[in-house]
């Protein structure tokens, strides 16, 4: 199990706003006031799993008010056939789960949750309380409920001069009709169900005035109605794809669109162009507007006790960070994003989780929730969305092994059964399709997983199912093995970053995702191939190191392909590590392999640990020559002038300082190279790596975490925490 971070009190914990989005009401002012110091918490209630905080969002008056997040859970902590009820002072709240995700064991691993709150509990905790039987059973909130209020909600666009529409009433009568989503012929899912809260997904093109459908767009309205019965608020997630896989003469769209619901603003995009494989969405809200929003936020020292997210360290977030942050991203923008992702260097997205997202872990304040959110959003606006229109679910590489987006591999006479032809269509023109925005795969960030883990909402969870997806469709079929979704044929960083978004969608997705047992196979597979080529091969490189082609790919003293880099090496061992967190069978096997390198750098005889965040070290002599087969090697031929000196830190240091002023080292001893405070640098970097390998059976493991805590000078995270990640247990 991992270790629990404690936080201050003034550190409010998180989730749930998954209702705030997008909520307009005259007089809300949704800007928080800074935190303010929080009465002794009460005892909690017996068999208490965890709390959440609810903050209102101004001051008007209300009674209660239904909040509705996402919150995952420890291994245990919800067995199958328990139920969880929120209390607060005393008084059992109406409280419904719907679990999504659940371990090996049957308990619970994530669910949403909606509690029916009261305004009056501004900042004070509710008990999430574990009971001994399951609720009883009651009546949930049909589609039937919803037709018979006034909600509907419209998307309308203006497109080569045709107007275009589609609304989610008419869509939810045609599923009525049908008996339901099963038999629906429309797209139709039901995501959430019970006497609180309903939601269904349900979908179709807009329509256009003749009744003919634009052919390569789409719209979705997940509907989640508030109840008990009679319904009285409904909060609609509008969704707008240009994604279809195999669509005829693929291109961008320009248009200009609407959405609204009655007596609420319209939201309108202003001229938009949409680019091709890319999708946005915007939430509306219907109804009751009497009762004060409220923001509940999950407790984040029991969040990071979960295998969910990593461990970090004890941080506290600069307010002046919050008080900047962007809280909303429009349509088809990059935001935070680096546009290009392929640019070398520092971006804010890179890490175990993205800068916007492990701030949020750290500090669940509603500006750092928006914040996460609002780049999550960017996130469709890269051609990454590949749907199937036969299925109306993301491309399945099972049906489509040879489907790939690098067109060199195209295939016409796929190699592997079903053989079809599996060549995506071109775009005709390529300024019909250009756009400004590029996804790769060794700088992508963990895409929307924090943000679907904190709000349960579909939208999210597709987002993530969608990048997954694309990790593998981005590569040669014949290299991943078709349908296999193997990835060690990519430079280390971009496999360190696939195995991440694979693991998280494996681990997260509902359990009755369409793609969530493809993506366990996938990870599966990648296990199996490492462990055969690492832990159980003897002829592998006794140091740790993936030191394949694709890996050992620097010159060291003039001989091409002899050196790797120690921090794409960090973050491999880091993504293996959080496969053996999260309980991928055999992960932690291979993790306590590759664990050898960072703690052999940190802890083995003559390797001086200043420099295990070097930017590259040799591994070898050249290309043909046999691997070294001693950190003492390692160090001697990567730092032939400081080979002489020995390790003593004083030593160390000077000899480091020689070095000229390029090196820019004003540090004291006992500092580690690297840009060693700057939160996105080689130590920072270095750090994720060997905080997996502490958690290895390597008997140094906990040794050299004590040397890297005992270094002098320390980073700097207050604003930047992707990479303070510490050990979990």
């Amino acid at each position: 199990m991992k270790s629990i971070i404690r936080l201050p009190n003034c550190v409010m914990s998180r989730v749930v706003a998954t209702l705030l989005v997008g909520f307009t009401v005259a007089g809300c002012n949704t800007a928080l006031a800074p935190h303010r110091a929080l009465a002794a918490a009460a005892p909690l209630p017996a068999n208490t799993v965890t709390t959440v905080r609810l903050q209102r969002l101004d001051g008007a008056k209300c009674q209660t008010a239904p909040v509705t997040f996402g919150q995952p859970f420890r291994v245990g902590d919800l067995a199958r056939g328990k139920s969880l009820r929120a209390e607060y002072d005393g008084r059992r709240l109406p409280t419904q789960v719907d679990i999504k995700a659940r371990n090996a064991d049957g308990s619970a691993r994530h669910a949403v949750i909606t509690v029916e709150a009261p305004c009056t509990a501004n900042n004070q905790r509710l008990a999430l309380v574990r009971d001994t039987a399951p609720s009883p059973a009651a009546a949930g909130i049909s589609i039937d409920d919803v037709l018979k209020t006034a909600f509907n909600a419209t998307f309308a666009a203006r497109m080569d001069g045709d107007n275009l529409t589609q609304d989610a009433r008419s869509l939810l009568k045609r599923v009525a009709g049908s008996g339901g989503c099963a038999d629906a012929e429309v797209f139709c899912q039901q995501w959430l169900s019970g006497p609180l809260v309903s939601e269904w997904i349900v979908g179709a093109p807009p329509q256009g005035g003749n009744g003919s459908s634009e052919p390569h767009l789409n719209t979705y309205f997940a509907v989640r109605a508030y109840g008990p019965s009679p319904v009285s608020r409904v909060r609609v997630d509008v969704v707008t794809e240009n994604d279809w896989a195999y669509a005829n003469n693929p291109t961008n769209l320009t248009y200009e669109a609407t959405l609204s619901v009655p007596g609420a603003p319209v939201f309108d995009t202003g001229k938009l162009t949409h680019y091709l494989q890319g999708r946005w969405h915007h939430v509306l809200w219907w109804g009751d507007s009497t009762s004060t929003p409220l923001y509940a936020a999950l407790d984040p020292a029991y969040l990071q006790s979960t295998p969910a997210v990593p461990s970090y360290e004890k941080i506290n977030i600069s307010r002046g960070l919050a008080n900047k942050v962007r809280q909303e991203c429009a349509p088809m923008k990059s935001c935070d994003i680096s546009k290009h992702m392929e640019i070398t260097g520092a971006q804010a997205q890179i890490g175990p989780l993205p800068r916007w997202s492990s701030a949020y872990v750290i500090d669940t304040d509603y500006r750092l929730y928006r914040w996460m959110l609002a780049n999550s959003d960017a996130l469709g606006a890269y051609n990454v969305h590949y749907r199937d229109k036969n299925t109306g679910l993301p491309l399945s590489l099972e049906d489509h092994p040879c489907a790939t987006t690098l067109w060199p591999a195209r295939q016409k006479n796929c190699k592997a059964p079903p053989h079809k032809d599996d060549r995506l269509p071109y775009c005709r023109g390529k300024a019909n399709c250009k756009t400004p925005l590029k996804a790769e795969a060794a700088h992508h960030p963990a895409p929307a997983y924090a943000a679907y883990m904190a709000t349960g909402d579909w939208y999210y969870a597709t987002e993530m199912a969608f990048w997954a997806n694309w990790t593998i469709l981005q590569q040669n079929p014949d290299y991943r093995g078709y349908a296999d979704g193997t990835i060690n044929r990519t430079q280390v960083r971009g496999q360190a970053w696939i195995l991440r978004t694979l693991g998280d969608a494996a681990y997260l997705l509902p359990d009755d995702d369409s793609h969530k047992k493809y993506f366990n196979q996938a990870v599966a597979n990648n296990i199996t191939w490492y462990n055969k080529h690492y832990t159980d091969n003897p002829k592998a490189n006794t140091l740790g190191a993936i030191s394949n082609y694709h890996a050992v790919i620097y010159s060291m003293h003039g001989h091409d392909r002899a050196g790797i880099a120690t921090w794409q090496q960090s973050f491999f061992t880091w993504a293996v590590g959080n496969l053996a967190d999260q309980g991928f069978a055999e992960a932690d096997r291979f993790r306590d392999w590759v664990s050898r390198f960072q703690i052999g750098q940190m802890t083995a005889p003559g390797y001086c640990w200043e420099q295990a965040s070097a930017y590259k070290i040799g591994i070898r002599d050249n290309q043909k020559a046999p691997f070294y087969g001693s950190f003492r090697e390692v160090y001697e031929k990567s730092f032939p002038k400081m080979a002489t000196v020995g390790c003593d830190a004083g030593e160390v240091n000077a000899a480091i300082r020689s070095r000229g002023s390029r090196s820019k080292f004003n540090y004291p001893p006992g500092t580690m190279v690297g840009y060693p405070k700057s939160a996105t640098g080689f130590v920072a970097n270095f750090q994720i790596g060997l905080a997996a390998a502490a958690t290895s059976d390597n008997p140094n493991a906990a040794k050299a975490w004590s040397v890297f805590t005992s270094r002098n000078t320390r980073t700097d995270y207050s604003d930047s925490p992707q990479f303070a990640v510490v050990p979990s247990q």
